[in-house]
């Protein structure tokens, strides 16, 4: 056997490694991750004070199809703060007329202007105001909620169940996705299934001492007011565009309890973006964020993905015994993480265009660290990582 068939060999062993190891760790979230959905009752008569915070700029769509689900809460102990970001479009008027009639207090502020020198991120920048006025009003639990969320009625008291019970620090949903075309549907499960269910041992992560074991998820976080004041909340994260997986670490250093992740398909849908531009430029900022902020351990982990996940193709040309059993461990791979999160099982077939349509959302990533700056929302702000 020549030196390079056996390099290829060792690779294809490798590869098939790597599923197996993959399928192993979605089988034990699938199994063992907690569900928003079976949360512990809540013990005691006293209700916690939960504030729901939603930053909005530029939402008033979202607003008028989303927003309804909040108000329509069954949580008895809540209050709504919608802070307008500068919004060129109607959202101000659009929330307010929502929230007028709410059956709890509900009221929509104008925030202070963002810039450049604040040194965060516009979102931060929102949230850490959001925050700020909570506390006024005697807020225990925080909820930070993206406007493009829909939520069942009892998912604020399942949050709530969850994080009495848990005696964390905070609870973070990992929602459903709605995706608007079919190049969004294949690319979700590569961005934000897979390489959570795959990588990170979701039953085990908020015990963890491990800060990088601390995941977070910006479209439904609650934290306890007082263990995300302790950690300097939203006003000592920066510019980074993964300001709730900072949060979680900043929480996990000070306090030392960690955001526990919860999977809730079942109560929690987000539709993030209307298009596929939008999600390549909504991804742009986030993907070498994922990497730590590093262009070149994000090529490194994308070449990565791509030997391994196409290893059931590529395989047949070396080992083809191999690569039948890659097909398997993909598969279970797939299949649970779309079940897990309400994919669809047809989707599996177009696995290789999936991850081809990650690498292109990959380049525009590339170009956009290598700009030292991102766009978002008619802003620009500059961020070279960590």
């Amino acid at each position: 056997m020549t030196l390079a068939a056996q390099m290829l060999d060792a690779l294809a062993w490798i590869s098939l490694g790597a599923l197996c190891a993959f399928a192993v760790m979605v089988v034990l979230n699938h199994q063992f991750a907690a569900r928003l959905d079976k949360g512990p009752p809540l013990t005691g008569s006293r209700m916690p004070r939960v504030s729901v915070l939603i930053p909005v700029r530029q939402e008033s769509v979202n607003l008028r199809r989303h927003l309804p689900s909040i108000l329509a809460s069954d949580y008895p102990c809540t209050e709504l703060i919608i802070l307008d970001d500068d919004s060129a479009d109607d959202s101000f008027d659009v929330a307010s007329s929502l929230v007028d009639g709410a059956s709890f207090p509900a009221r929509v502020v104008r925030g202070a202007l963002w810039s450049p020198s604040s040194g965060l991120s516009g979102k931060a920048h929102a949230c850490d105001q959001l925050a700020r006025i909570a506390s006024q009003s005697g807020a225990e639990i925080l909820i930070f909620c993206d406007a493009d969320v829909t939520v069942s009625p009892r998912t604020i008291s399942l949050t709530v169940r969850w994080l009495l019970a848990s005696g964390c620090a905070g609870v973070t949903a990992l929602p459903a996705q709605s995706c608007a075309g079919w190049r969004e549907r294949l690319v979700i499960p590569w961005i934000m299934h897979l390489p959570i269910l795959a990588s990170v041992p979701l039953f085990y992560s908020w015990r963890s001492p491990v800060p990088s074991m601390q995941i977070a998820n910006g479209q439904w976080l609650a934290v306890r007011a007082a263990d995300y004041f302790a950690a300097g909340g939203h006003s000592q994260l920066g510019a980074t565009p993964l300001e709730d997986v900072a949060l979680a670490r900043a929480i996990h250093q000070k306090t030392g309890r960690g955001i526990r992740p919860l999977i809730a398909a079942r109560d929690i849908r987000a539709g993030m973006y209307p298009d596929w531009p939008a999600m390549l430029s909504g991804f742009s900022k986030n993907l070498v964020a994922l990497a730590g902020g590093n262009s070149r351990v994000f090529m490194v982990l994308l070449a990565i993905v791509n030997i391994f996940f196409l290893f059931p193709l590529w395989g047949f040309f070396c080992r083809a015994d191999l690569a039948a059993y890659g097909i398997a461990a993909l598969l279970v791979t797939r299949t649970l993480a779309a079940r897990t999160f309400r994919m669809p099982l047809r989707d599996l077939i177009w696995h290789p265009v999936g991850l081809m349509l990650l690498n292109r959302a990959g380049l525009v990533a590339l170009r956009t660290a290598k700009s030292g700056a991102y766009h978002w929302k008619n802003r620009v702000v500059e961020w070279s990582g960590t």
